[in-house]
């Protein structure tokens, strides 16, 4: 997630969230959206959809950068500059899956003899990960949005959530329903 964000710090930058996407369930269907042509890639399989985002050669990330592009269409509906539009994507995208990652119970602890391996999120564990989050989501109005669409993003993929740990005061408390289990 971090690479996403740095892509995002190479592009046109926006300052705020745009109109057209205030709403938070929005704002999660559109990172639900764009999240497998992001990390996958549009020809699924392929040998880069098996590569992390950091290792992507300059055209496949072109080519996800752009194709998440055209998916935002119905979304971000303002007239703005796809570079622009770039750069508000990874940063809500990347706002929102670190936080739904660290709201979930889970996390990918490593995958050995290829099977996956998962181990639980602790109270202290989440607690350091939002002290991180958090301090840039006061910098950053656009992953702030990203934060506080977690919840929702979620409930769109029917997953169970905690807020054990996280701070009271963190946007990610924002937004809460029926898939939270504290």
């Amino acid at each position: 997630m971090i690479t996403a964000y740095s892509w995002a710090a190479g592009i046109l930058f926006q300052n705020e969230l745009p109109s057209s996407i205030t709403d938070v369930y929005k704002r999660a269907m559109l990172v639900n959206e764009i999240n497998t042509p992001l990390i996958q890639g549009k020809n699924i399989p392929s040998h880069a959809s098996l590569l992390l985002l950091m290792d992507l050669d300059d055209n496949e990330k072109s080519q996800r950068l752009d194709h998440m592009v055209q998916i935002s269409a119905p979304y971000l509906t303002e007239d703005i500059e796809d570079k622009v539009r770039m750069n508000i994507l990874l940063r809500l995208w990347t706002g929102c899956t670190e936080a739904a990652k660290t709201i979930s119970a889970n996390y990918l602890a490593g995958i050995k003899s290829g099977q996956v391996i998962e181990a639980p999120i602790t109270v202290e564990y989440r607690r350091m990960l939002f002290n991180l989050i958090d301090l840039l989501a006061r910098t950053d109005p656009i992953f702030k949005g990203g934060m506080e669409a977690a919840p929702s993003l979620k409930k769109i993929l029917k997953e169970h959530y905690s807020f054990n740990g996280v701070p009271a005061n963190s946007v990610v408390r924002r937004y809460t329903n029926e898939y939270q289990r504290d």
